[in-house]
């Protein structure tokens, strides 16, 4: 559950809010839309007359809060990003957490890690994170406030999504090699792991255009060994993610080396043993 990321703020700063010219939803009309796919959970929030807000999340990157406005770009200033009470409380003093440096002209302010944690454990206590900052198309402060109403109503299902993301990036599923025993192409269990998470994530990213194969021998043997053992290990890995991973056949390509785009030396045991192989990588 996201309780397990999120963080108590490690120092108080109060500050009685400034004339700014504020946005926020209407009580009677606040939504908060719920995004979920194995590769991204989005929460977000429409903010009349500013833009929106949206927490984020990515396997292997940041959990965010970022605000984006169309029609308020700023100044090049600084942005407060505070935490107001409850507008019905008529509490003037925010809990101020940082400040940071804009640049002219900018629509999207970001706040990752610990600072998006944050805010999201002030939301569930009912309090409205806000961002503060001087515009061009203002001659007060822009203020900025992430409601908490309805925020009930979808955080169980943000919460589940971000449980259930894909593990692994892109980056690091892009490449894989399975390596093979002399004159062979069956796969070891090893190997059948590591495609079985190839094929998951395939069928998950729908960027993927192609899924390469290229099959390898070593020196050891004879031509007209090596030309079949190098196309029967792309083939297997091939069959397996079709057969065992329902990975669409039509994305597979194959293709077969031989000996003769090497990864190690062949003048030894070792080197020969790494050429021994079979590479995958996913084209976006």
């Amino acid at each position: 559950m996201l309780i397990k990321y999120l963080f108590s703020c490690c120092f108080i700063l109060l500050s009685f809010a400034a004339p700014a010219e504020q946005f926020q939803a209407s009580f009677t009309d606040t939504q908060w839309q719920v995004i979920e796919s194995p590769l991204e959970c989005t929460l977000s929030q429409d903010i009349i007359g500013f833009g929106n807000a949206k927490f984020t999340q990515q396997p292997g990157k940041e959990f965010s809060l970022i605000f984006t406005t169309p029609s308020h770009p700023s100044e090049q200033t600084d942005l407060y990003f505070e935490i107001a009470q409850a507008p019905w409380q008529n509490i003037e003093e925010r809990l101020r957490l940082t400040t940071i440096p804009l640049a002219n002209n900018q629509k999207e302010f970001r706040l990752s890690g610990k600072l998006a944690k944050q805010a999201f454990t002030h939301i569930e206590e009912g309090k409205f994170p806000t961002i503060r900052y001087r515009s061009h198309k203002s001659t007060e402060d822009i203020s900025a406030l992430l409601s908490t109403v309805h925020f009930r109503d979808s955080q169980l299902a943000f919460t589940q999504c971000l449980d259930n993301l894909f593990p692994h990036t892109f980056a690091q599923m892009r490449k894989l090699t399975v390596h093979f025993h002399l004159e062979k192409s069956n796969l070891n269990t090893e190997a059948k792991v590591a495609l079985s998470r190839i094929a998951e994530y395939v069928k998950i990213d729908d960027s993927i255009k192609r899924v390469a194969i290229a099959g390898h021998t070593d020196n050891h043997g004879r031509k007209r060994i090596n030309i079949p053992l190098s196309k029967a290990r792309a083939i297997t890995i091939k069959n397996y993610l079709v057969q065992q991973g329902n990975v669409p056949e039509n994305l597979i390509t194959t293709s077969s080396h031989r000996e003769f785009i090497a990864a190690a030396t062949n003048k030894s045991l070792s080197g020969r043993a790494i050429n021994r192989r079979a590479e995958i990588e996913l084209f976006r």
